[in-house]
């Protein structure tokens, strides 16, 4: 039955059509030098076929004016579930479904993103399916499962259980015939959820090693972050509270360990507790993306105030400990230091949402100290490093990209300004995106029934 509803989905599908034509007056980043460079681009067949400079005109049937506005390579979310968004408790969810978030994050400009814990079988499957190649959406890269221990970090809906060494050898073993893009591990003894042991991580990061598969720790102190740095993680995800020992960069850059720190996780709902006028006015709350993407009831959980009193207690005693302070002396150092820094929202957490996340996520990079270069670089090039892709405004490469205002390049809230997109040389068609990203009753019982995920 499933089968049936989505080759009838797949026939009255619209096709998207790759087009040729090209974009003048554009300005392109160039990191090296830190300038934006006035050049034209020639897209044919959903390639870039050539940049030049904008004093070289190029002929074509079709000439688009770019408006001096920067032409922006692909954004990628390194750090998402794709699942949806959630209140203030938990107590709602906007479900909106791996389909619904590859719209989202494209409505928001954003073309891909790493998934780092769904259901193995749905994520996998559908990175297979490529379905960006035929319809508008962002593309996913996906770890699949999320390892831990039984009752720890992860441990609902779909994970891979591990207590021993041999056990996570076996397990990442039997995953890699599905070649995920990451391997995920929890090492996290800050909480009160168990983990797993040393040699246990040991034998997970060097069999991902081994098997050719880029490493992802899930870490919940500087200490975890010290001993995922030091037994060779490719990457570590989650900034911690407290304030960073002094050697800890050095140690980052010189063991090339990237940091994916969801600096939003936590940033957002402190702005938005007991929030001045100026402060809410800075929030999610004030963004009209946000409204587009997220279902209202949602939002009217905040500002948070002591009608959550669990919550107001928490981010009260948070600020009391000086977390945003011990925040930005991290990131400003870790930046300092060379150490990559990706960005990642953790987007279905407290106050961070699909798609929005991701512009949320490098707006607090840049309050924690990091400059528009860095973290634009981060948001793209970085992103592309990290995953081995070819990606990127040049000759051969995927005609993926945004227009924006040059202003991003001072301040990066203005990437949420975003109203032109570019899918393989296509102009993709915003609006419609958001029967999915934020569904309706129709495509709620598509996804409740299971003929879409």
């Amino acid at each position: 039955m499933n089968k049936l509803w989505l080759l009838l989905a797949f026939l009255l599908a619209k096709p998207a059509v790759a087009e040729s034509f090209v974009l003048e007056n554009v300005l392109l980043p160039d990191f090296e030098q830190r300038q934006l460079l006035p050049v034209s681009v020639e897209v044919e067949n959903g390639l870039i076929k050539q940049v030049v400079a904008a004093s070289q005109e190029l002929t074509h049937d079709d000439v688009r004016d770019g408006q001096g506005q920067v032409i922006m390579p692909a954004f990628i979310d390194m750090h998402s579930h794709s699942m949806g968004n959630s209140s203030l408790d938990r107590s709602d969810y906007q479900y909106i479904g791996i389909r619904g978030t590859a719209n989202a994050m494209l409505y928001a400009g954003v073309h891909g993103w790493l998934d780092l814990y769904s259901v193995e079988e749905d994520i996998l499957g559908y990175r297979n399916a490529k379905h960006h190649e035929a319809r508008d959406e962002a593309q996913v890269f996906a770890a699949g499962p999320c390892f831990t221990v039984p009752t720890g970090h992860c441990d609902f809906g779909d994970p891979r259980l591990i207590s021993t060494p041999d056990e996570a050898v076996a397990e990442l073993r039997d995953l890699s015939q599905y070649e995920p893009d990451v391997a995920k591990i929890v090492y996290d003894t800050a909480g009160r959820a168990p983990t797993v042991d040393i040699a246990t991580l040991t034998a997970f990061l060097n069999e991902a090693q081994r098997l050719g598969i880029k490493s992802v720790v899930h870490v919940g102190s500087w200490d975890n972050l010290r001993t995922a740095t030091e037994l060779g993680a490719n990457a570590v995800t989650h900034l911690p509270w407290t304030p960073m020992p002094e050697d800890l960069p050095a140690l980052m850059q010189a063991q090339q360990t990237a940091f994916i720190p969801t600096v939003s996780v936590i940033n957002e709902a402190l702005l938005l507790h007991e929030p001045t006028p100026e402060a809410l006015a800075e929030s999610v709350l004030a963004i009209p993306m946000t409204d587009a993407l997220v279902k209202q009831k949602l939002l009217e959980d905040y500002p948070v105030t002591a009608e959550h009193p669990r919550m107001y207690e928490w981010l009260a005693g948070l600020k009391d400990d000086k977390v945003l302070d011990n925040r930005r002396e991290a990131i400003t150092k870790l930046n300092a230091a060379g150490v990559t820094i990706l960005v990642g929202s953790d987007a279905g957490n407290l106050a961070v949402y699909q798609g929005i996340g991701f512009h949320r996520e490098m707006y607090f990079l840049q309050a924690q100290g990091m400059t528009p270069w860095d973290i634009l670089h981060a948001g793209t090039h970085g992103a592309y490093e990290f995953l081995e892709l070819e990606w990127g405004i040049s000759v051969g490469q995927p005609a993926h990209f945004t227009l924006h205002n040059p202003a991003i390049f001072e301040d990066v809230s203005h990437t949420t300004d975003v109203s032109t997109v570019y899918l393989h040389g296509r102009e993709v068609e915003r609006e419609p995106l958001l029967d999915f990203a934020k569904p309706g009753w129709f495509q709620y019982m598509k996804l409740f029934f299971g003929f879409e995920v």
